[in-house]
């Protein structure tokens, strides 16, 4: 079920605030968010949330981890 919920905030992002994310979080434009770029927006977000943001463990956060981070409240939703 939790994919199925990703999957479908993705596709929300994607068709709708896919060019957000990448004005606000997506500093150098590579479509990933790095921990310093997170910071820069979230300025309180720890080592450990954003590792716990980053499911896949690659030290970055993509466009799905961000919506499921936003979708159980890890961070704020963007409006």
């Amino acid at each position: 079920m939790k994919r199925i919920t990703a999957c479908a905030a993705l596709l929300g992002l994607t068709l709708g605030g896919g060019a957000a994310f990448a004005q606000s979080l997506d500093a150098d434009g590579d479509g990933m968010v790095s921990f310093e770029e997170m910071r820069a927006v979230y300025p309180s977000t720890t080592e450990e949330t954003f590792e716990s943001i980053d499911s896949d463990g690659d030290g970055m956060v993509s466009e799905a981890e961000l919506a499921s981070a936003e979708e159980v409240g890890l961070i704020p939703s963007e409006g």
